[in-house]
């Protein structure tokens, strides 16, 4: 945890003040949060599914990222009678879009790419 009032924590919140791109990274930072997100992108999934999926997350951090994400508006729980269902909500989607684009960039073919374009190369083979 910060202390509330350190740099890192007032740089933190301006931000989140001015720019939506941190805070909705901020909102789906965590180690299983985007798979999570993924692990929604065409189906409602119960709870087991998820542990079916990602067998290696342990029950207390899937149970915290999934209230986090419910929490910032990512993802509904509908309970039914036997065990609660989660789903992407309206900004939940809207992320998962930007997620599938981000996922289609082919960073090792555009990086060569850049390099055989450019005179210059970088000397830390950037």
């Amino acid at each position: 945890m910060r202390k509330e009032n350190s740099t890192n924590s007032l740089n933190e919140k301006i931000l989140e003040e001015y720019c939506n791109a941190h805070k909705i990274l901020s909102q789906i930072s965590g180690r299983w949060k985007i798979s999570l997100i993924f692990i929604l992108k065409n189906e409602h999934v119960k709870y087991s599914e998820f542990k079916l999926t990602l067998p290696n997350v342990t029950d207390r951090i899937l149970t915290k990222q999934l209230k986090e994400l419910e929490a910032n508006e990512i993802v509904i729980n509908s309970k039914d009678k036997i065990q609660p269902t989660y789903s992407l909500t309206i900004k939940g989607k809207k992320i998962l879009d930007y997620l599938d684009k981000l996922n289609e960039i082919d960073f090792e073919n555009q990086s060569k790419e850049t390099d055989s374009k450019n005179s210059i190369t970088s000397p830390f083979g950037l």
